[in-house]
C-alpha cells in the first residue's frame, strides 16, 4: 500500500453499514454482555480490520470499536464507549 493509498477516505456508504451493523449491539448499554456477544464483537472487529485496511482512519474506527468491547468485559463506561465509536464512524475516523 503506497502513502497515497493510507489516506483515502473511508466512504460514506461503507461507515453507514458499519453503523447499520453496530445498531445490532445497542443492548449492550442496558444489558452485561455475555459470551457470544462477545465472541461476536471480536469477529466484527476481525471483519472490520480486514475490511478497511490499516489506514489511520481506518486504525482509529477498529480501535473504538475495541475500546467498545473492553469497556463492556471490563464493566467501564460501555455507553461513553459506544458513542465515541458511533462519533468516530461519523466522522470517518478522523
Amino acid at each position: 500500500m503506497t502513502d497515497s493509498d493510507t489516506r483515502i477516505p473511508i466512504p460514506a456508504s461503507t461507515r453507514a453499514e458499519l453503523l447499520a451493523t453496530l445498531e445490532g449491539y445497542e443492548h449492550l448499554l442496558f444489558e452485561s454482555m455475555n459470551q457470544p456477544d462477545y465472541d461476536a464483537l471480536r469477529t466484527l472487529y476481525d471483519a472490520w480490520v480486514e475490511r478497511l485496511g490499516d489506514s489511520p482512519k481506518a486504525i482509529a474506527i477498529c480501535d473504538a470499536l475495541n475500546d467498545f468491547i473492553d469497556a463492556n468485559v471490563e464493566e467501564g463506561d460501555a455507553e461513553r464507549a459506544y458513542f465515541d465509536l458511533v462519533a468516530t464512524l461519523q466522522a470517518g475516523g478522523e
